[in-house]
């Protein structure tokens, strides 16, 4: 492989990119031998024509995207898989404030008749993409509190970073997404949150790595050191020693553009949700623990699962060829770990 390889990697401002930015920042990209920009993108949809159309080499994207490039759905069928996953958990589900006196001390069980006798239906609720863990995620809570996703509620679509002004003008009544989006609407008092990852599907597989065709096909040995350079920013940033690291280095490296605080609410914790209810960072966000990293048929099983369950995919289109590639993340794994024995840890 070419010393400093020049690699394009897309991503939108959440906390979930920071295995991107550990990366780059401590230098282990270079370290791999690559010469990396980090290209933020507006929203996921501009991820995915940008993958179809050889704009990047990789992206930070949502789990389903590689099944729906692959399958055609709502896109230009795009040859492209995953050897990474770089997180789990790290959703939650925010309400407007205006339900925050009416639902506080109330059971989850009767959300959903509450809701129906003080609410103008439809529901209005702000997803980031039809193909991603916030909806199935939304999909779950609102059955569970009682609500018709079909007949009570319309799906907004919404980059991330939009979701928390919607909210507070009064343009939707809650919305799904990652961090930190949630807490900056806990933090101006605009929202409160009634579910996250942990209620909902915990240890659901959340980003992905995703690598458009020509890695997939033609430079497979860069992709196995681009996925053992991931592993090693993983490590690092799921270690509880490093989590205020971390957000200091989203926060003043401005890959972020919110307050530090907000960015420590769920990375380090503890994240409050209300009713006495604390969830420490560690479990909020998965960066490597439990082979998270992994892009096992597992993983790849309970997305098609949800994307079925959800309608977007029928049963009968269901491939049986897999999208997620455990060779190439072997690989990488087995290079991470001889270097362990040969050198000294990386640290900051």
């Amino acid at each position: 492989m070419r010393i400093g390889s020049k690699i394009t990697i897309g991503y939108i401002p959440l906390i979930d990119c920071a295995p991107l930015v550990v990366a780059l920042e401590m230098g282990l990209f270079k370290k791999w031998g690559f010469d990396v920009q980090l290209s933020p993108e507006p929203g996921w949809a501009t991820i995915r024509e940008k993958i179809v159309y050889e704009e990047l080499d990789f992206a930070q994207a949502v789990c389903g995207l590689p099944i729906v490039l692959n399958y055609g759905l709502k896109s230009v069928p795009c040859r492209c898989s995953t050897a990474f996953v770089l997180n789990l958990n790290g959703n939650a589900i925010t309400l407007s404030k205006k339900y925050g006196s009416i639902l506080e001390n109330e059971p989850l069980e009767n959300y959903g008749r509450i809701i129906k006798a003080t609410s103008t239906f439809p529901l209005l609720f702000g997803v980031a993409s039809t193909f991603s863990s916030h909806y199935f995620l939304l999909l779950r809570w609102l059955q569970k509190i009682g609500l018709n996703p079909q007949r009570d509620i319309r799906f907004v679509p919404l980059p991330p970073p939009q979701m928390p002004l919607h909210l507070k003008e009064g343009f939707i009544d809650g919305f799904c997404v990652g961090e930190p989006w949630n807490s900056v609407s806990l933090f101006e008092k605009t929202g409160f949150c009634v579910a996250t990852s942990l209620d909902l599907a915990p240890r659901h597989p959340e980003k992905v790595l995703l690598a458009n065709a020509k890695y997939k096909e033609r430079k497979r040995e860069e992709h196995i050191r681009i996925v053992g350079c991931l592993i090693e920013a993983c490590q690092w940033a799921d270690s509880p020693h490093n989590r205020q690291d971390l957000a200091d280095m989203l926060h003043y490296g401005r890959w972020i553009a919110q307050p530090l605080e907000v960015l420590q609410h769920s990375l380090i914790g503890p994240f409050r949700m209300g009713k006495n209810i604390f969830i420490p960072g560690q479990a909020f966000h998965v960066f490597s623990q439990g082979n998270a990293n992994c892009p096992s048929k597992e993983k790849e099983q309970w997305i098609v699962n949800e994307m079925v369950n959800s309608g977007l995919l029928k049963i009968g289109e269901r491939k049986s060829r897999s999208f997620f590639d455990t060779e190439i993340y072997k690989q990488a794994e087995k290079i991470v770990a001889q270097q362990k024995t040969n050198t000294l840890p990386i640290s900051i």
